[in-house]
């Protein structure tokens, strides 16, 4: 995977501080200008997903100013960090972005930066992090573009009923009839986190279920390491499946059954992590949902082009790709 320099680095500064100028000067309409300056806030860079929903991002945009037109996009990394992204978000609206693209650290607190945008006439892009629909409403400029997470837990529930339908006496180690699992979880009052478990549930209720535990691990690999480590030895010996809200955490708990020398049970995922689909190629990992993010990435490009023609009527409010299910079988 390519890597980017993600710091606080504008694309073509003197040519944005040029065009400015002549706006001021010549009075330029917005609409006629040659460049436009977009402003990206990602919730946190470090999340192997995130890396590779960026580097598709800004393939399309580069392709987008092959065109008439130029995007100048200033990329944003909250590191996790709700504080550092309010700071972040509060020079975006001081700057005045001709739009805003939002993966936001908390989308539960999403009206703030919404209707600050929804005064300047900010048209705003949220993405990959839903917020409640009531949000969406602030503004007719306002949408969102991502994968709706109930359907990405329903195919996780659908995998494992299929996996179990199929091969109950082998993934049954200790005969009791139920698929004893745990859940790894993003966060536990997370907006896609609860929506994923509960497409999960709904969808895997068609069979035996007994949660041995859940925990939650922040979306991070090495979290999910630590905490699954901390459980009785005895759980862990009972676990037959373990059911992960992304597939960083997936990862931490492969590592866990690696570094231990232990059978590895069913372990799935979401969002198609390279290295997460090369371990289920050779059968370590079972499966995966893929987010389907280059469609994700083509429909905020071309959303963004229909901002700056002023013609967005043939674009929904709430746009969802289409999961799929990546298994070993």
């Amino acid at each position: 995977m390519k890597k980017r320099n993600f710091s606080y680095s504008l694309i073509y500064i003197e040519v944005l501080f040029v065009f400015l100028a002549l706006i001021i000067i010549g009075n330029i309409s917005p609409r006629e200008r040659a460049y436009y300056h977009v402003g990206i806030a990602v919730y946190n860079m470090e999340d192997s997903y995130m890396q590779e929903y960026m580097d598709q991002l800004q393939d399309e945009l580069d392709k987008y100013n092959d065109s008439n037109k130029k995007v100048l996009y200033e990329i944003l990394d909250a590191k996790g960090d709700s504080s550092r992204q309010q700071k972040q978000l509060q020079y975006m609206i001081s700057q005045e972005f001709d739009i805003l693209l939002l993966n936001l650290v908390e989308p539960a607190s999403a009206a703030s930066i919404l209707n600050e945008a929804s005064d300047l006439e900010i048209p705003v892009i949220l993405f990959n992090r839903e917020t409640e629909a009531k949000n969406m409403t602030i503004s007719d400029t306002i949408w969102y573009v991502g994968t709706d997470a109930k359907a990405a837990g329903a195919l996780q529930g659908d995998m494992l009923v299929k996996l179990w339908q199929e091969k109950k006496n082998v993934v049954d180690h200790n005969r009791n009839g139920k698929l004893d699992y745990v859940i790894i979880e993003g966060e536990e009052t997370h907006f896609d986190a609860i929506r994923r478990t509960n497409g999960f549930l709904e969808r895997a209720s068609t069979i035996e279920l007994n949660q041995l535990t859940s925990i939650s691990a922040s979306w991070k690999r090495s979290i999910a390491y630590e905490s699954f480590s901390k459980l009785d030895e005895t759980l862990i010996s009972n676990v037959e499946a373990i059911i992960c809200h992304n597939d960083d955490m997936a990862l931490g708990i492969y590592d866990y059954y690696k570094a231990k020398n232990l059978e590895i049970p069913v372990i799935i995922g979401i969002n198609n992590n390279p290295e997460v689909y090369e371990e289920i190629k050779v059968k370590e990992i079972y499966g995966t949902v893929d987010n389907d993010t280059k469609s994700q990435v083509i429909h905020i490009c071309e959303l963004i082009d229909s901002i700056l023609q002023g013609e967005t009527k043939e674009f929904t409010k709430i746009w969802y790709g289409n999961p799929y299910a990546i298994t070993r079988d």
